[in-house]
Formats: C-alpha cells, sequence, structure tokens
C-alpha cells in the first residue's frame, strides 16, 4: 500500500489521487480489461461486459446474447447478500467485479490497472471467501488452487504473483507471512461450505501450516519480522502479521482434523499449541499497548486489529475497546478511515480499511455503524459502479478500481447483516 512510483501497491499519499480506472469489463482474452474514467462507457445490466450501445473500447469481448442471458442466470441464482436492500446493486457490482478479475486459470488480480494487476494471496482469500459466501465454490476453488500452485517450497508466499501460472514475481518484496493466514482461512470456509473434503488442497494446507509454525520464535511466539497489508518494511513483528497467522494456525488446524490422517492429527496438535503460545504473546505484548500495530507500541493503532475479533477470531471485550478506538483514531474529515494513526496522509480515505470495519461491526453487532460505512461505500462508487482502492478529501472515487479486496469484504459484511455471519474458528 506504498506509492506506485516505488513500484508498491499503493499510488501517491496526495489528497488529490486521481482515478486510474472507473472499472474493468471482459476482454476478448478473459482479461480484465480496465474501463478509462470519464468514459461514459457501461456495462450490459448483470453482466461483466461492455454494453456496446455505450460507445467502443478496444479489446472489450462483444458476448452473444445467449452469453449475456447466461451471466445475468448465474447472478440471479447466486446467494447475494444484500438482495433486497439498498445496497443491491454494490453488491451485484462487486460480485461481477471479483468474476471480471479473475482469469480463466484462476488466477484473480488485485485490480485491472498495471501496478495491481497480480494475485495477491490475501486478496484472493477475501476474494474466494466472498465467492463461498455467494455459493460460488468453484471459482473460489479455482482462485485458491492458483494460490496453491504458487506457493513456495517452504510453505510460504510471495507479496505477489504474476497471474500467467509461471510462478513469477514482479518485483522482490519478498516473502509476505500474512498471506499464510488468509489463505487457510479462506480455505476453511470453503471446505466448511463443500462438506469438508479438503481435496487437492491438501498438501498446501501442510506446507502451510508447517510455515506457520516455522515462522513463529520459539522463546516469544511472536513471528518473525514481515511485511503486512502496510507493505513497508519494519524491524518488529506487527500485528498486521501476527493476527492473520493466529487465524491461520487455527483454521489449519481445523483443516487436518477434516483430513483425518495420522500425520495431519500430529500436526493439528502443533497447530493448536502453536496458536496457544501466539495468542499469548499477541495478548500479553501487543494488549499491553492497546493493541497497537507494533509490538513495541510505536505507532499507535490501525486496522489490523479487527482481524482478532468475529469474524476472524472469537469476540473479546478488550479487544473490541481497542478496535472502537482504532476506529475513532483513524477516521477522517471525508467519512472514511485511514489504515492506521501513522499513516501519513490524513485526507485520503482507503476503502480497504473502511470495509474491514463495516465486516466487524455486522459481525459484532453493531449494525449502525455497519450501515453507515457501507452506505458510505456505496455513496462514493465510481461512474460505471466500482469500489475503488481510495476515496479523496472531497469525496471522490480514486486510485484503482474496482480493487477486490474491497468488493469481497463488502459481500462479506452483508452476509454478516443479513443473518448469514461467517464462522469462527474455535480458540
Amino acid at each position: 500500500m506504498q506509492t506506485a512510483e516505488l513500484g508498491t501497491r499503493g499510488t501517491a499519499w496526495s489528497p488529490e489521487t486521481r482515478l486510474y480506472s472507473d472499472g474493468v469489463v471482459i476482454g476478448t482474452d478473459g482479461a480484465p480489461l480496465i474501463v478509462p474514467p470519464h468514459s461514459g462507457l457501461r456495462r450490459l445490466p448483470g453482466t461483466g461486459y461492455l454494453d456496446p450501445s455505450s460507445g467502443a473500447l478496444p479489446g472489450a469481448a462483444v458476448p452473444t446474447g445467449d452469453e449475456a442471458d447466461a451471466a445475468r442466470e448465474l447472478l440471479a441464482a447466486t446467494e447475494l447478500p444484500g438482495r433486497g436492500t439498498p445496497y443491491q446493486a454494490m453488491a451485484e457490482e462487486a460480485l461481477i467485479d471479483i468474476g471480471v478479475l479473475t482469469f480463466a486459470n484462476g488466477a484473480a488480480v488485485a485490480a485491472g490497472s498495471p501496478y495491481w494487476r497480480y494475485v495477491w494471496p490475501r486478496d484472493v482469500g477475501y476474494m474466494a471467501a466472498a465467492l463461498t459466501v455467494c455459493g460460488r465454490p468453484e471459482p473460489a476453488f479455482a482462485q485458491l488452487a492458483y494460490v496453491a500452485a504458487m506457493q513456495e517450497q517452504d510453505g510460504t508466499w510471495q507479496a505477489r504473483y504474476l497471474p500467467d501460472g509461471s510462478r513469477g514475481v514482479p518485483d522482490d518484496r519478498g516473502l509476505q507471512l500474512d498471506g499464510i493466514g488468509w489463505t487457510l482461512w479462506a480455505t476453511w470456509l470453503w471446505a466448511g461450505a463443500t462438506g469438508g473434503a479438503v481435496g487437492a488442497l491438501a498438501p498446501m494446507v501442510r506446507s502451510a501450516v508447517d510455515a506457520a509454525l516455522a515462522a513463529l520464535d520459539p522463546s516469544t511466539g511472536l513471528p518473525r519480522v514481515s511485511q503486512d497489508f502496510w507493505e513497508m518494511d519494519l524491524d518488529e513483528a506487527t500485528l498486521g502479521s501476527a493476527a492473520p497467522l493466529l487465524l491461520g494456525l487455527r483454521a489449519g488446524r481445523e483443516l487436518l482434523t477434516l483430513l483425518g490422517g495420522p500425520d495431519d492429527a500430529r500436526l493439528a496438535a502443533r497447530a493448536a499449541d502453536g496458536a496457544e503460545r501466539l495468542a499469548a504473546a499477541v495478548a500479553g505484548g501487543f494488549g499491553a499497548h492497546g493493541y497497537a500495530r507494533r509490538i513495541s507500541g510505536a505507532g499507535g493503532r490501525d486496522a489490523s486489529v479487527a482481524f482478532l475479533l468475529p469474524p476472524f477470531a472469537p469476540a473479546d471485550d478488550a479487544v473490541a475497546a481497542a478496535w472502537r478506538s482504532a476506529v475513532d483514531a483513524t477516521s477522517i474529515g471525508n467519512g472514511g478511515v485511514r489504515p492506521g494513526e501513522e499513516w501519513t496522509d490524513v485526507l485520503t480515505a482507503w476503502t480497504p480499511q473502511v470495509s474491514l470495519h463495516a465486516l466487524t461491526a455486522a459481525s459484532t453487532g453493531d449494525t449502525a455503524l455497519a450501515h453507515r460505512l457501507l452506505s458510505w461505500l456505496d455513496l462514493r462508487r465510481t461512474a460505471l459502479g466500482a469500489l475503488a482502492e481510495k476515496v479523496t478529501a472531497d469525496g471522490r472515487p480514486s486510485a484503482v478500481a474496482p480493487l477486490g479486496l474491497t468488493g469481497a469484504t463488502v459481500l462479506l459484511a452483508l452476509a454478516a447483516l443479513d443473518g448469514r455471519p461467517l464462522p469462527v474458528p474455535p480458540h
């Protein structure tokens, strides 16, 4: 989430960040094709296809009538969260966008624009979870299988991968431990929704659990230093890595129990022990500083405290109080939130964090906050209906659109409001 000039995820931290795309449509090659901002182009309702009557876009697929009808029928058959509510249009566009951002080989890219046209395991975890909740287990599996195929020999994942199946990476930002947690969590959700069969993902699960355990310091129980969703280098452990790893160990333990082999049982016991040690380290270390972002307490709070509450972890009053403080501390003038207290741009809102807090609110019973944040997002979509990565100080969508991570989290939040909250991995 740093600057594009540095070759990393986000865009410049200026409150005047421009909108790079209005959205995406299906290209003739089946890959996402960006729609430039202010183009006036539209999509055929209920589909990811360009509406030819709105104008031409080189490289855009032109569907047959049967193809357009099939897309609409698929959407109608989906267990869409928010259907019949004021959020239905936002939910439909978010789900369609996830489909357009997913290549035929299962590679789900963060966005269609060049700097984001890569597969981040953390983003895929959320998109696969959203597809699972929407009753679309087949594309969810395809996304998870692609990430599994990218897994490193030691069970970890690089920050991001090319979508061409080559296992190539676009830069040297290196391994990011939170990908372990998000992948295991999404796999656990998928397995639970499909009858408990882990199947072809079993080798990935075992390797990822081993990697999560290997990442923990034997003396402190904390994970080794790694970039988290901020994608910045620090010299100390962060909650943004520790909390997803805790989630991954708990979800991994449940997956190994489903696998049921003797070796799986032994690894599940180790995962349970590792999760217990990590949970104690998180509570005693990060908790001593009000669940600040850094283990030292420096830099204040950030959105990662939400990873210690439903739907990711059982409810906890102390964590809930810290989360509410974090939301208050990071709220900005345009009604959104910034990633954390030490984030230098205090004017621009980041939609992944807004949608994450909406999910936490919906999952913990604070429906008023969930509705406020979801309505805020809904009102700030692009002309094509996409959820952009950022919102400027004056309320304009900016950076890339759509961001699959935000759309996926919105769908999960809406499911919780519908009375279909995600299951929480037990302690």
